[in-house]
């Protein structure tokens, strides 16, 4: 994986925000508060899907061993996962962002 500190601290910045929003979501009462919860994060939602699949997209010689890489370093990086639903929204995003490109599968 050819990266740069800077370029992950980069994508790290532009995840977290979403990480610490959906952090709020375990504190909905209801469906309904859910997902107006929901509709209130979309676009930060957006933003951070955007950005992974335009890491990817700025990275042409990239396979699927590095955004392997990419995303075992984000996963272990404590800006973003300090719980199991850090790990399952960050899980969520990356597959989201990254399916069917250069052989990603979630």
């Amino acid at each position: 994986m050819e990266n740069s500190v800077m370029e992950m601290e980069q994508l790290i910045a532009m995840l977290a925000p979403l990480i610490a929003l959906e952090r709020e979501a375990e504190n909905c009462q209801n469906i309904e508060e859910y997902h107006a919860f929901r509709r209130r994060i979309e676009d930060v939602n957006q933003v951070a899907l955007e950005g992974l699949r335009q890491f990817i997209e700025d990275r042409p010689s990239w396979g699927i061993a590095d955004m392997q890489s990419a995303y075992y370093f984000l996963s272990k990086h404590s800006a973003l996962v300090n719980s199991k639903t850090d790990q399952g929204v960050l899980t969520s995003l990356v597959n989201k962002a990254w399916r069917w490109q250069r052989g990603w599968m979630s």
